[in-house]
């Protein structure tokens, strides 16, 4: 049954959204303007009817006071509208029984995990593998969450709530995936670096400390190609043994093909880059100090058991961070509210912002997977790409925009004006309290305000959407790993770069891959991006591009897989 433990899985009641027509678009392109202005509705105005305030004042055109029932109340109903896009508007008796889009209704409730136990009978269970092999991103993503419910798991968990899916009857569902076997064999070949392919460490009293260096003083980084150095197998294996060490694999994808499968369907699932590290721990031992990421993540148990320890975001500023956490002590977390040990099959699912740590119990290793997605991948994301252009269009349009401030702007605006402008909460004895008032009101200071609202509203009404879309649309192409073979339909003619120097006008091109490809507008060309020629060695490290010559070697090292 999909009900978590010791609570209910929706949240309270949020208040009901109505859906709200979205602006025409425009067609993508170079970053433009959402819609042309109209003819001189950003001029400056030479007539304005004139305002009179309660106190019988002329006021400015360009007036401003806050409404009093802005605040937080408004920010937080914002979830729901975009929850709505998501999932749809929430009707009457789905909100009467707790149901909401909100991630913060599910902070305050408690944020409550969900728990399931699977129970599927064997016949029942789909191929992982094959699912991979096929590249079906959107089955792949029910096999990874089952028995819950992609549309459950979408609808009421996803950024709101751990889940803890525990499979004692499917041990092996993520077999095949890696094994501490493999990483032996790539320490032994000599692939793996320190801090780019592997990291040492070890967390003990409190205290997480790193370790990358071989017992013969090399590995480090070198002076002249700022390159860390190599990992010696033995040095790694001694301080997992006797030092109670932990290993955490960097991106494991680029030499493990069934991962580069699944992740490569993920990324067309969520559309954002997806990655993963591997943490494999020695028994009795823990590799790092509580803290949040900035990814959603899916830790899958492959070997051995861990116990796990969730907390929630301390506050409301933490929950959903675009940014990782330094590393916590004991006394910042707080109580749990959940404590499990992972075993082979089992999935944890947390939303970024989860505080978590985790321990290796007596008598075993552990290895676990962390797929992580959805970095960067926020409506702030969008804006933040669509803001800047819009300002520059803005400017260039508008000369308003371009004049100087009244040389008293300072003295009106700022902490200590805004201080000053706030009316007195108490009345001093013997203080003349009208008097008080009327010094506090500042007309200029309102006038100021009001007109950088004005200025600010003509800068919103040309927010580019289309084309900072595109822009992320097309970065994500950059970033994406390379499509397997087995993801792509068999091409009926040419293809490769050759062949895209052949094309003219009259040319049939066919992309081989749903979602494979992004049109955009950069300056006066039309451009397709795409990810069929990125390579996979720099996958996830933070660059956009990687030269066809790494690509091959990637290619070339995974066929021995």
């Amino acid at each position: 049954e999909l009900a978590p433990r010791p609570r209910k899985a929706m949240p309270p009641k949020s208040k009901k959204r109505k859906s709200v027509a979205s602006p025409a678009a425009e067609p993508p392109g170079e970053i433009q303007p959402a819609s042309p202005p109209s003819p001189g509705a950003d001029e400056d105005e030479d007539e304005r009817d004139e305002a009179i305030d309660d106190r019988g004042r002329s006021q400015s055109p360009f007036h401003f006071e806050a409404d009093d029932d802005s605040g937080d109340d408004g920010e937080d109903d914002l979830e729901g509208l975009v929850g709505d896009l998501l999932n749809g508007e929430i009707d009457d008796d789905a909100a009467a029984e707790g149901a909401t889009h909100s991630a913060v209704d599910a902070l305050r409730d408690g944020f409550q995990p969900v728990i399931v136990e699977d129970e599927r009978p064997p016949h029942d269970v789909d191929d992982g593998h094959a699912l991979a092999e096929a590249g079906d991103a959107e089955e792949l993503m029910r096999w990874l969450i089952a028995p819950v419910p992609l549309e459950t798991f979408m609808r009421d968990i996803w950024e709101r709530r751990p889940v803890y899916v525990s499979r004692n009857a499917h041990k092996g569902y993520f077999d095949g995936l890696l094994s501490k076997a493999d990483i032996d064999e790539w320490l032994r070949a000599g692939k793996m670096r320190y801090q780019r392919n592997v990291d040492v460490t070890s967390y003990k009293d409190g205290v997480r400390r790193t370790h990358n260096l071989n017992d013969d003083g090399s590995g480090g980084v070198d002076e002249a190609t700022n390159e860390p150095g190599f990992a010696d197998a033995d040095t790694v294996w001694r301080r997992f043994d006797e030092e109670g060490c932990s290993l955490r694999v960097l991106h494991p994808q680029r030499w493990r093909d069934p991962l580069w499968k699944t992740l490569a369907a993920l990324e067309r699932f969520w559309n954002c880059s997806t990655g993963c590290n591997c943490y494999l721990t020695p028994e009795n031992s823990q590799g790092f100090s509580p803290h949040y990421d900035d990814i959603d993540a899916f830790i899958l148990q492959l070997e051995g058991k861990k116990l796990w320890r969730v907390y929630p975001p301390r506050s409301e500023a933490e929950m959903l961070p675009r940014y990782s956490s330094p590393n916590f002590g004991r006394d910042d977390v707080g109580e749990p509210v959940l404590e499990v040990i992972l075993e082979p099959g089992d999935l944890l699912y947390m939303p970024r912002g989860t505080i978590h740590q985790a321990r290796c119990v007596p008598g075993t290793h552990s290895l676990h997977v962390t797929l992580s997605t959805n970095q960067f991948n926020t409506w702030a994301d969008l804006l933040e790409v669509a803001f800047p252009a819009a300002l520059r269009q803005a400017t260039a349009e508008v000369p308003a925009l371009r004049r100087c401030p009244p040389p008293d702007y300072l003295a009106h605006l700022g902490v200590r004006a805004a201080n000053a402008a706030e009316p007195p909460t108490e009345v001093s004895p013997g203080s003349d309290f009208h008097g008080d008032l009327i010094d506090a009101v500042n007309p200029r200071r309102d006038d100021l305000i009001g007109a950088l609202v004005e200025l600010a509203r003509c800068v919103t009404r040309r927010l580019p959407f289309d084309a900072a879309a595109d822009h992320i649309g097309a970065r994500l192409m950059r970033q994406r790993l390379p499509p397997p073979p087995s993801h792509v339909s068999a091409p009926s003619a040419a293809t490769g770069a050759n062949a895209a120097l052949a094309v003219t006008d009259e040319t049939v091109v066919r992309i081989t891959q749903e979602e494979g490809a992004r049109l955009v507008v950069e300056g006066d060309a039309v451009v397709v991006c795409h990810p069929f020629g990125n390579g996979r060695l720099l996958h996830m490290e933070g660059g956009d591009d990687e030269d066809d010559e790494e690509g091959d070697e990637a290619e070339d090292e995974d066929e021995d897989d």
